[in-house]
């Protein structure tokens, strides 16, 4: 990965912080187009997403507008592995909780296009979509409010002992990669299990979580 680093700095005048580092980590550690791709302007998280698009495979270019952030680049990366008109999707101005709701009507054979709800606030959006799947609204009888919690950034050291960098390295990509998706998962399985959330304000992606870097001697 310094090398890399090092070609990005002195062929771009690129510098990175420690989430995109891991990303970078991340996307050599998959077979992505690293140098092609890896610039200060998006964040660790969407980067992840767009190495995790190119090493499938799968064509990246709606993901590359940093405007989109993490959260938003993961709802497309997941609309291509579905198979889905992303371009659909891959608007900006749209929020978050939109884009999902739009994706998983899409994941469903709707054609998003034909209803002009479809293009109207988060609650016609669910409605139509409950209504197009015969689903009923789920009536919860109790209602608790989940919080994310933004830990102080702490940093602690351990010495390991090593033979083959590849192979460290990769280890600590995985387990960072790990992290990235904690809320979304979260906000899915609600789903999934019928769980209701309320209001507009909805749960966002920490992206200052806790990740691991390797500090050369």
């Amino acid at each position: 990965m310094e090398s890399t680093l090092n070609i990005l700095k002195k062929e771009k005048g690129y510098t990175f912080n420690s989430q995109q580092y891991v990303a970078i980590n991340y996307g050599l550690c998959a077979g992505a187009n690293v140098l092609e791709t890896a610039a200060p302007e998006y964040s660790g998280g969407q980067l992840t997403e767009i190495f995790r698009v190119q090493a499938q495979g799968l064509d990246d270019t709606l993901l590359r507008n940093p405007e989109l952030g993490a959260a938003k680049a993961r709802e497309l990366r997941l609309g291509l592995e579905a198979g889905l008109d992303i371009s659909l999707i891959a608007d900006v101005s749209l929020p978050l909780t939109n884009i999902q709701w739009l994706r998983r009507a899409m994941a469903k054979g709707i054609d998003i296009t034909l209803y002009p709800e479809f293009k109207g606030s988060i609650t016609k959006i669910i409605k139509k979509y409950n209504e197009l799947c015969n689903r009923e609204k789920p009536k919860g009888k109790k209602q608790c409010t989940l919080r994310v919690i933004r830990v102080k950034e702490e940093v602690n050291e351990m010495v390991v002992q090593y033979d083959d960098l590849e192979k460290l390295e990769a280890v600590i990509g995985k387990i960072n990669g790990s992290h990235l998706d904690k809320v979304q998962r979260l906000k899915e399985k609600l789903y999934e299990g019928n769980i209701q959330t309320l209001g507009k304000s909805v749960l966002v992606p920490v992206e200052q979580q806790t990740y691991f870097e390797i500090v050369k001697e």
